[in-house]
């Protein structure tokens, strides 16, 4: 995978000029702000349009379309402190593109996990954004249905990981990074929805953008890996 190890250099090139552009991960809410914020995306969607790692041409558009409504996601919420609710549907968007990649694939579900994040879920629901309730129901609303989308992808991840799919045997490596990712998504927007409702947590807006790069960039890794190493007896 040289030429994805490449993109990802040049990946981590464009969040050094971004952390050096917005003065340390400083919010500035304006459209030079948001632009440089997008340049990492721009880079992994340069990939996968241009080169793919070998990815099929339709699992190859489904990743484009991904990244490109997380991009839209991080210049809404980059340019303006009203962005959070657009942002979050251009990133629930993205979510269910990158779930047509696999979610078909699923052969079992792992309930026990379902049930723990659901509980998470729930205590982040009863703590962030039942007080937000009173001030906006739409957005209570997108981010519940946002939270439900991404929890979907780690379970569904997670499964696959476990139990295997009708691809892959558990734990290959594909299904491994996949999980990686998903779970580094979840871990940034909780974050994401913690320090935005007033819990603060030291250096949360560089825990949330690199874990968010980072899972971006292991996704399109992930897909790459579970293509890679695909059975050739179960290929189509």
């Amino acid at each position: 995978m040289p030429e994805l190890h490449k993109a990802g250099v040049a990946m981590a090139l464009a969040i050094a000029h971004f952390f050096y552009q917005s003065s340390g991960l400083t919010k500035f809410y304006n459209e030079l702000y948001a632009y440089w914020k997008c340049t990492p995306l721009l880079v992994l969607i340069s990939f996968v349009a241009l080169h793919g790692g070998g990815v099929p041409l339709k699992t190859r558009g489904l990743l484009v379309l991904a990244l490109t409504a997380g991009c839209a996601g991080d210049y809404v919420i980059g340019i303006s402190k009203e962005g959070i609710v657009p942002g979050a549907i251009a990133f629930g968007i993205g979510h269910i593109f990158y779930m047509l990649t696999f979610v078909p694939e699923t052969i079992s579900i792992c309930w026990p996990l379902a049930a723990v994040l659901g509980v998470w879920n729930a205590l982040v629901g009863y703590y962030c954004l039942l007080p937000v309730l009173k001030v906006s129901v739409i957005a209570v609303l997108v981010m519940t249905i946002y939270s439900f989308i991404l929890t979907s992808t780690v379970i569904y991840s997670a499964s696959q990981c476990l139990y295997g799919s009708t691809v892959h045997p558990p734990f290959a490596d594909g299904l491994k990074w996949r999980l990686l990712g998903f779970a580094l998504f979840y871990v940034s927007d909780n974050i994401f929805i913690m320090e935005h409702t007033g819990y603060r947590i030291p250096l949360a807006e560089h825990w949330i953008l690199f874990t968010y790069f980072a899972a971006q960039y292991i996704l399109v890794r992930a897909a790459v890996q579970c293509e890679k190493y695909k059975p050739k007896s179960k290929s189509s």
